[in-house]
């Protein structure tokens, strides 16, 4: 092999490392993990229920639980969130058994539909230069009776100048994919 050949065999083999970095750094990372399931009825109302904050982030599960109605609500689901009104996100964060309480009052004097509800695990900027967004969160599907019919989980993180929110929307987005409706 000529010097002349060798030269343009290693010019292309750069390039395609050069190729695949800008198309790894282009997409972000991300994670899911599902169960399969039985078939879930579309139709019932999904409620929201207090989420788990088992991250770093104070308030963190007031944030994705608003989310996960929002996503749920535009694949065109009838979503309801537990209020709010009573207690303060800040006092939930405190006393989580509170707003607990208060929300399954709630729903007891609701019409059959299915509970959703999971666990924040990572909500967060990383540390450094671009300060990435990172987020990770467990979803779960229960019949009114609080038997779990779906479980799944989620992690996603972006670039620099990315927003936290958009990571969330997207990794809810993932997940809720994953439960099969009819």
């Amino acid at each position: 092999m000529t010097s002349k050949n060798k030269a343009m065999v290693q010019l292309k083999a750069v390039n395609q490392l050069i190729m695949g970095f800008l198309l790894i750094t282009l997409v972000g990372c991300g994670t899911t993990v599902s169960e399969s399931t039985a078939v879930l009825d579309q139709s019932r109302t999904l409620y929201i229920m207090p989420f788990a904050n088992q991250s770093n982030m104070p308030m963190a599960q007031s944030q994705v639980e608003e989310l996960v109605a929002s996503v749920l609500s535009a694949q065109g689901f009838t979503v309801q969130v537990y209020p709010k009104d009573r207690i303060s996100d800040v006092q939930a964060s405190l006393e989580p058994e509170r707003r607990g309480e208060e929300a399954r009052v709630w729903l007891s004097q609701q019409p059959t539909g299915y509970i959703v509800q999971g666990a924040v695990h990572e909500w967060q900027y990383k540390f450094g230069l671009d300060g990435e967004p990172a987020v990770g969160l467990t979803l779960t599907v229960s019949d009114m009776n609080q038997a779990e019919l779906w479980r799944g989980s989620t992690s996603r993180s972006g670039w620099g100048r990315e927003s936290i929110t958009r990571m969330g929307i997207k990794a809810i987005s993932e997940i809720t994919e994953e439960i099969n409706w009819r």
